[in-house]
């Protein structure tokens, strides 16, 4: 006896789709918000009034990413059900970690200072949860992202030809001679466009490399390829090339068929811990004697050109740790210590030969302004990030390898420049969406591997996109 044809389902209403307008809203929401993290803080490139940036206080600041923060809570009540939906698989400690943010108000030292950081962090967590709801998928995340980067690159260059003093940072007392004549383009910093570049070339390469198809061409990649590597040589980052190499080289890696056994942790941490022992070794044959911090650290350093103290960096942290000794549990307050000249920092402000803004080291900065508690709550986070990015490399190797990547190079870069829980900086902001976009992905493909089937005997890849986020 024949089966009866399965019934097709009825074509959509009229009611917009995440696939869709919803699709452009995500979309205008995503090139946005990576616009003005890289843009300098309250579209100024006078660089004058930081201290007044850092502590949320600048009206262009607020009408900037205010306006986003209302069409993302406008696309979440026009979409609730399915914003529930996503919330549910959203890393709960991000959502611990904001509560605790805003709590902190209590006994920071900078109470409204510490609010308005904690309403940036909630937006951007709101903005990342319908990214999700609206439907962006990982190859349209992708190509908005790379497509935004190179945008800001080519109109850098033109910023390079037209207003070198402003697109050009030139070496100041106390920089390095690489440093002097190091392009920002119209980014705030030399360190940001380099880091940019960086991540427009692991964008690129993720694009390249993702199933089914390779979206850009062989010839066209290696021009832009090209391009960007001019790039990231006249941003004179020596961080941001150790961020590219390190980004391909970890996607690379992750991409790999084999690696997604239960042993590549253990594998990677033996190959690391093999060459560290190695370098040692040669240095104790060539010495005779263990090396101290300076021996071991300065081929590395000479390379780079950076000194064996990481340019200054130990006084500072040194100078952190005994301010966190001061409130080790509760933390000074969230984004309530680096406020420039007569803030909490002018202790540290006063021994330096100028005005630092971060510890240039996030970790020491999470544990100073969060205190213990803090801390231990984006540990927990981070560790629910990597285990979701482990399961979905099991659905979805490609983009598992490419967030898996860009989580490696972020925290690295966390060692050396405080970027994570930095307000809406885009390193940070890329932390959200991401761990966002991994726990929804992640959902979506248990979902569809359900064996379950509907009343109507309908199986769950039967239905469209839109059903399933029906309850």
């Amino acid at each position: 006896m024949d089966t009866p044809p399965h019934p097709q389902a009825a074509p959509a209403k009229a009611d917009p789709s995440p696939d869709s307008a919803g699709s452009a809203w995500a979309s205008l929401l995503l090139v946005l918000s990576l616009a003005w993290s890289l843009l300098p803080a309250g579209l100024s490139w006078e660089f004058t009034n930081q201290a007044d940036n850092l502590s949320g206080g600048n009206f262009v600041i607020q009408l900037q990413w205010g306006s986003l923060f209302l069409l993302a809570a406008w696309l979440a009540l026009r979409h609730f059900e399915r914003f529930q939906e996503v919330m549910t698989a959203v890393n709960p400690f991000l959502l611990a970690l904001l509560a605790y943010c805003l709590l902190n108000a209590l006994w920071s030292i900078q109470p409204g200072v510490t609010i308005k950081k904690g309403v940036l962090l909630g937006g951007m967590v709101l903005i990342g949860v319908v990214l999700q709801v609206q439907g962006l998928g990982h190859m349209r995340w992708l190509r908005l992202m790379g497509g935004t980067m190179l945008l800001f690159m080519v109109l850098s260059v033109v910023a390079v030809a037209l207003i070198p003093d402003t697109a050009i940072e030139y070496a100041t007392a106390g920089n390095d001679a690489w440093v002097g004549g190091a392009w920002r383009g119209i980014t705030d910093q030399k360190n940001s466009y380099g880091i940019m570049t960086a991540f427009t070339v692991m964008t690129l390469v993720g694009l390249y490399a993702t199933p089914p198809v390779r979206s850009i061409p062989p010839l066209l990649l290696l021009v832009v390829l090209a391009f960007c590597g001019l790039n990231l040589v006249m941003s004179k980052s020596t961080t941001s090339l150790l961020v590219t190499v390190m980004g391909v080289a970890c996607f690379a890696l992750f991409r790999w068929k084999y690696v997604a056994d239960d042993f590549v942790v253990s594998r990677v941490l033996i190959a690391l811990a093999g060459l560290l022992l190695i370098y040692v070794h040669v240095l104790y044959v060539v010495q005779g004697r263990l090396p101290t911090w300076d021996e071991f650290f300065k081929p590395v350093a000479d390379l780079l050109g950076k000194r064996t103290d990481i340019s200054g960096r130990f006084d500072i942290w040194d100078m952190v740790l005994d301010e966190i000794e001061r409130h080790p549990w509760l933390g000074i307050g969230y984004g309530a210590f680096w406020l420039g000249k007569d803030s909490a920092s002018q202790a540290i402000i006063d021994k330096m030969y100028w005005v630092p803004f971060q510890a240039h080291n996030g970790y020491l900065d999470i544990f100073n302004e969060l205190g213990l508690i803090g801390l231990g709550l984006f540990a927990c986070f981070l560790v629910v990030h990597l285990v979701t990015l482990y399961r979905l490399s099991r659905h979805d190797p490609s983009e598992a390898a490419f967030h898996g990547s860009m989580i490696v190079v972020i925290l690295v870069h966390n060692l050396t420049e405080s970027s994570l829980l930095r307000g809406v900086n885009f390193l940070a902001m890329l932390v959200i969406y991401s761990s966002i976009a991994v726990s929804s992905s992640l959902r979506r493909h248990r979902l569809a591997s359900r064996p379950a089937t509907s009343a109507g005997g309908q199986g769950w890849a039967d239905v469209g996109p839109q059903a399933r986020y029906s309850r």
